[in-house]
């Protein structure tokens, strides 16, 4: 295990205190080192990959792809152009040969339905009471950027998985069916490799969910839907009033061919869309041409395309540091969460001593990964497997959204997660209110992470949104979403939740009782599961206790500070790129000045004042009309 020197120390040091009990239970002096140790071990002995180099790749004719990013992802790695592109494999946080998927009849052990409506299925809405709903909004935001499976494979390409459903189920048609994912091209894999699958984003935190992941969709995005043109000033097109167009008025975009259009809000991707997603999407297509105003700035000259490339930098940046130093630190309020995550970005010398001095050493350790050596650890940079599963967090989602003035507060509409989604967006803004959406989402809270706290309405979410609820119910045309979260873990080879903790480097429980302290909890879970080796991965990390102050749980926590760090040291915009000269000096000044807070500032600075008082933006903010006290409403 080829660790940084400096690194092993931290590795020997985390290796002899975790025999005892595990970082999170020694006091903040001991536990920080700790995670030093265990990102150190994981980047050695947690990254697996499955890729094959594409034969015959080209070479880029580009003369900028050196300062600029692809639309696919290709040639963020010089020397491997495909690393991470579009279409690239998922990786896998575990050993190949502990990644084979499951099989009948194990797959259906125990049934993903019973596991849903008896595990998962929300009993009663379970809120976290220090966060506010934008944390929902933002992780499906990011999720979107990240990674997608892409279509399942249709009924004629393959028999779909037949799901039998127990008497007594209000399930609508017997057997439920889940398509099966699509794997990776034919002859892509190796004879005796598990099944490996592509992503059809760019694995970059490169901001594809707003600029897409093809050149056809970035087209679209930077067309204008007044005049049908390309933005000539590299703006990304919006309606006059600010907002997002609809696909269907940008049909005539050329070179889209291939292109689906939903008839939804135009952005990179826009599946799964709602409002709280939609909000984030608006946000950030407004700093974009905010962007673009500075930089023409100091750049009169510049064309259309360079300013939309340089701006697309800058964005993508200051995601990167936002969910860094805020949105992550806010799920992991804690001394040694906060420090952790703050750290990526600063270093330990913190965020004063890099904006006073710049970097100290290229240890990032000492400060910050942004602007170290680039480094791909054990293999070639990619979203894996394991990390889209501990991404699962369907609870944070309410079934119920409140909207209210930000004005006094006063109750506009109240709307279910159904009516606040997918082609209903525009109504809900002409009903309630840019800046009034905004203000509802950031009093109001998510859900917790924990079993019986999964979204109803997502166990039973439409499908086909040109029938009638009658037309649906006959034909089956719903999905529960818990059911398949739980299928595709087993089907994509992630391991089960005990298998899972050995495979990081922790302990996995023996029994039941060291599953989880809550008696009915481990009563429900010994009554559906054999043993405790049987339990997936979801219902064991919704039953573990988590860290103190954690929004998630520890297992969970181990992929993240894995792959938090790996998204940031892979990317050669964030570490040897990331520089004045590349991103301007005024695009270097907009990253280092700029957070979640001055962008919703900028945007909506109508509701400033009811979060000016909050120290993290992801925490509730103050009622409109309640001299400055914050807290949610229920």
């Amino acid at each position: 295990m080829p660790v940084e020197w400096y690194e092993k120390p931290f590795v020997a040091f985390e290796k002899g205190l975790n025999r005892f009990r595990p970082w999170h239970r020694w006091p903040f002096l001991i536990s920080l080192p700790m995670l030093v140790g265990i990102r150190a071990r994981m980047r050695w002995s947690n990254l697996f990959d499955t890729e094959r180099t594409p034969p015959g790749f080209p070479a880029s004719s580009s003369p900028n792809i050196r300062s600029q990013r692809t639309a696919d992802g290709s040639y963020n790695d010089l020397n491997k152009p495909w690393m991470g592109m579009k279409d690239a494999r998922f990786g896998r946080n575990v050993p190949l040969e502990r990644t084979f998927g499951e099989t009948p009849p194990r797959l259906f052990e125990p049934n993903p339905r019973e596991v849903s409506n008896r595990l998962l299925a929300r009993k009663e809405f379970v809120p976290v009471p220090f966060l506010n709903v934008f944390v929902s909004s933002w992780l499906q935001f990011m999720v979107h950027d990240w990674l997608s499976h892409g279509e399942n494979l249709h009924p004629e390409e393959a028999p779909p998985y037949e799901i039998p459903i127990e008497p007594g189920d209000t399930w609508p048609v017997n057997p439920m069916t889940v398509l099966r994912s699509r794997p990776a091209p034919a002859g892509a894999s190796d004879p005796g490799q598990p099944t490996a699958y592509t992503n059809i984003e760019t694995h970059w935190w490169d901001s594809s969910q707003i600029y897409g992941s093809t050149l056809a969709r970035q087209m679209m995005i930077r067309t204008d839907p007044q005049t049908g043109q390309i933005c000539p000033d590299g703006k990304i097109g919006l309606k006059p009033d600010g907002h997002l167009p609809l696909e269907k008025e940008i049909e005539a975009v050329p070179d889209a061919e291939g292109v689906r259009f939903y008839h939804l809000e135009l952005t990179g991707v826009n599946g799964n869309w709602w409002v709280g997603l939609s909000a984030m999407h608006t946000l950030f297509a407004r700093e974009h041409n905010c962007i673009v105003d500075r930089l023409k700035l100091d750049f009169p000259q510049a064309s259309g395309e360079w300013l939309f490339q340089k701006a697309r930098l800058i964005v993508a940046a200051l995601i990167a540091k936002i969910h860094t130093i805020e949105w992550t630190p806010a799920l992991m309020n804690s001394p040694e969460g906060k420090i952790a995550m703050r750290s990526n970005w600063w270093g330990l010398l913190g965020e004063h001593y890099a904006r006073a001095y710049g970097r100290l050493s290229e240890l990032e350790l000492v400060s910050g990964i942004p602007g170290s050596p680039t480094e791909q650890h054990a293999a070639p940079y990619a979203m894996t497997e394991e990390f889209t599963a501990c991404y699962r967090m369907h609870p944070l989602m309410p079934d119920e959204y409140s909207f209210r003035s930000h004005v006094d507060n006063h109750h506009i509409a109240t709307k279910s997660l159904i009516e606040v989604a997918r082609r209903n967006v525009p109504e809900i803004y002409d009903e309630v209110g840019f800046e009034n959406i905004i203000y509802s989402l950031g009093t109001s809270n998510p859900g917790a992470l924990v079993l019986h706290n999964y979204p109803n309405q997502l166990r039973m979410l439409p499908e086909k949104s040109d029938l009638t609820h009658q037309e649906r119910l006959a034909e089956g045309f719903f999905t529960d979403l818990a059911a398949v979260d739980i299928l595709r873990d087993r089907e994509r080879g992630v391991p089960r939740y005990c298998e899972f903790r050995r495979q990081l480097g922790m302990s996995a429980p023996a029994t039941f009782e060291e599953l989880t302290d809550n008696p009915a909890w481990r009563e429900e879970i010994k009554a559906l599961y054999p043993t405790v080796e049987d339990v997936d991965l979801l219902v064991g990390t919704l039953a573990e206790k988590g860290p103190p102050s954690f929004g998630f749980s520890d297992t969970v926590f181990r992929i993240f500070i894995l792959m938090a760090s790996r998204r940031l040291k892979s990317d050669r915009f964030f570490t040897t790129d990331f520089t004045p000269e590349v991103y301007t000096q005024a695009g270097w000044e907009w990253i280092q000045n700029n957070t979640f807070r001055s962008v919703l500032t900028r945007h909506c600075p109508s509701v400033a004042p009811l979060f000016e008082d909050v120290r993290n933006v992801f925490f509730p903010w103050a009622i409109a009309g309640s001299a400055g006290s914050a807290g949610a409403v229920q």
